[in-house]
């Protein structure tokens, strides 16, 4: 009977969360609630399980040990953190705000830039000499499209970029947005191949089960 009750959920929450495709319902609206609900609680669950506990039962069996003591870093920016809800002393979490968008950055862009541009610059072999120059092209101006765009500066009036360099940002968004169009053509169509397998599944447990 719990078996049946969370096939019917399950394919309930499949179809609200698809109900999307016709516009924004209350219907996908619970479901995005519940799945955001959900998921933290989760999170805050496998937090204080697998970290919060740990940590203060190793505190507890011997405070002055090193790997103790190097737990109170992080225990001090989270607090840190958790202080930017008080307006008077909001203003310590900025250097924990600071460290995890500094960090984050950097992560960021050196996956980036070993894990994307640089094999595709040592690995791709393109089948003629024309197509790897024009791939390194759209490439650079993909690139150069985050940068050639107008800026207002302090002294007054907008400053705009030269007739190439708008040339280049019109070449790197069309790019960007072919890449986008396909990519979101093969998340449609991979969305449609999911509910048609889900939709599937839920069909035969019900008939298995009557």
């Amino acid at each position: 009977m719990i078996e049946l009750a969370g096939l019917l959920i399950g394919l309930l929450l499949t179809l609200f969360i698809y109900s999307y495709l016709i516009g924004d319902n209350p219907l996908y609206r619970i479901s995005v609630h519940l799945l955001v609900g959900v998921s933290a609680a989760y999170a805050v669950v496998v937090v204080v399980q697998q970290i919060i506990t740990p940590l203060w039962q190793q505190i507890q069996a011997d405070p002055t040990s090193p790997d103790s003591l190097i737990w109170l870093v992080p225990v001090l920016f989270m607090l840190m953190l958790l202080a930017r809800r008080l307006p008077s002393v909001s203003w310590l979490g900025n250097t924990t705000l600071a460290l995890l968008v500094g960090v984050g950055a950097a992560v960021a862009l050196l996956g980036s830039l070993t894990g994307t541009l640089w094999p595709q610059i040592v690995n791709v072999q393109p089948a003629t000499p024309l197509q790897g120059i024009v791939i390194a092209i759209l490439t650079v101006c993909t690139l150069l499209a985050f940068q050639f765009t107008a800026l207002r500066p302090r002294s007054g009036g907008v400053w705009q970029p030269a007739m190439w360099q708008r040339g280049v940002t019109a070449v790197g968004r069309i790019v960007l947005t072919i890449t986008f169009g396909a990519l979101f053509a093969t998340l449609l169509s991979t969305g449609l191949i999911l509910l048609a397998e889900r939709l599937n599944y839920f069909i035969t447990e019900l008939v298995q089960r009557f």
